[in-house]
């Protein structure tokens, strides 16, 4: 859970970390976005404005509040499939807030010059993410009330 000041503490760093592992899939398991240390530009990317500030932070809080992470020991002991169950599970609870993380960890990940080219198209079967329809709930009209007579 971050801190009260809005910066992540050591296990949030850890669950970034390897969220960014599961978000962008790739071939080699030495080019995952975590594990070339990308979490600090991510990290920073995110601060740039409130809003995908806010969003990183509801995203790492709601993972760090995961029971099953809980009953095993963190997020960073679930196995591979249980740690994108959870991350699929926000993703479905906050779609917004996960496009936005989601969205920033993608640019971060292919502008590094060690990474493969962007994709022209996310929609391929290794990309587990990014696929939930976001549903922008529109203002409800406005019934006419009656007058009431006296």
């Amino acid at each position: 859970m971050p801190n009260r000041d809005g910066s992540l503490t050591n296990s949030d760093k850890i669950i970034l970390t390897q969220v960014l592992n599961r978000v962008v899939p790739v071939d080699h398991p030495k080019l995952a976005a975590g594990l070339l240390g990308l979490r600090d530009l991510v990290e920073e990317r995110s601060k740039a404005n409130l809003s995908s500030n806010t969003a990183l932070l509801r995203i790492i809080s709601a993972l760090s509040l995961d029971m099953m992470s809980h009953a095993v020991g963190g997020f960073a002991a679930l196995t591979v499939d249980e740690q994108i169950s959870s991350i699929r599970n926000v993703e479905t609870t906050f779609p917004a807030e996960f496009n936005i993380v989601l969205g920033i960890t993608r640019d971060v990940y292919y502008e590094d010059d060690r990474t493969p080219n962007r994709p022209t198209n996310f929609e391929v079967d290794n990309e587990i993410f990014g696929k939930v329809e976001i549903d922008i709930e529109r203002p409800k009209p406005i019934k006419s009330r009656r007058k009431l007579r006296p």
